[in-house]
């Protein structure tokens, strides 16, 4: 083989591998922090945290709590739950539920009793009583509002509303922020939510008093450092 033969030989020889290591997927990605769900809450409400530490014998490094897929159904370490809260319990798998779907922030599961067919809670693995309790992270409730789209689909009903109660006077009845999917069938008018005009009464208002109120919306907000309150 010639010295030009050889030249372009190497230059193929190359281009070939330049391409393999482009387009060859990467393994050695570092796994996500997290626990399965079925690992149990300690008495502080929190999950143990996963050390790794290094045999000095072996100098292979070992974790206490082993990370798998978050498909699997998965709680992030820096969460924080109720040993004593029913919805945390089911997070944990300490009580039983029928899961439709999860997320690592969020599991949704039927009622129980519903009011209708198909009728979902959502519910945000991070243990808070209501939606303005300090310390509830917005990335849990950012993970909510898609979930919300994908069981109203999954309940195949074009009419359905999404609900969500904080506190007594407002119809909580479990001290875990969540939400409701509730469909509402065509043909079974008694099942779901039933709005009336008397269940869901309206008062004249007059536009002072709409300013009156959005003027004072505003402020708190302004107050709390909220970026999107309006002018």
């Amino acid at each position: 083989m010639d010295t030009l033969s050889r030249h372009k030989s190497f230059l193929l020889a190359s281009a070939v591998l330049l391409l393999a290591s482009i387009f060859t997927p990467q393994t050695d990605h570092t796994t996500e922090d997290i626990v399965p769900v079925e690992s149990h809450i300690n008495s502080e409400g929190t999950l143990p945290t996963t050390s790794h530490s290094m045999d000095s014998s072996s100098q292979q490094s070992r974790a206490d709590s082993k990370a798998i897929n978050v498909d699997a159904g998965t709680i992030p370490h820096d969460t924080k739950l109720d040993p004593n809260c029913i919805f945390c319990k089911i997070v944990t798998g300490e009580a039983q539920s029928f899961k439709v779907y999860e997320t690592k922030h969020s599991l949704a599961f039927l009622a129980k009793p519903p009011v209708s067919h198909g009728h979902t809670l959502i519910i945000p693995k991070y243990h808070s009583r209501t939606l303005t309790d300090p310390g509830l992270p917005d990335e849990f409730l950012a993970d909510v509002g898609p979930i919300m789209k994908k069981i109203a689909v999954m309940n195949g009903e074009d009419s359905y509303n999404v609900i969500q109660n904080n506190g007594r006077t407002a119809g909580q009845s479990v001290d875990h922020v969540h939400f409701h999917v509730v469909t509402k069938p065509v043909d079974q008018p008694n099942q779901g939510l039933v709005l009336t005009p008397q269940s869901w009464p309206s008062y004249p208002t007059t536009d002072a008093e709409y300013a009156e109120d959005a003027a004072k919306m505003r402020e708190i907000g302004r107050s709390h450092g909220f970026p999107g309150v309006s002018a």
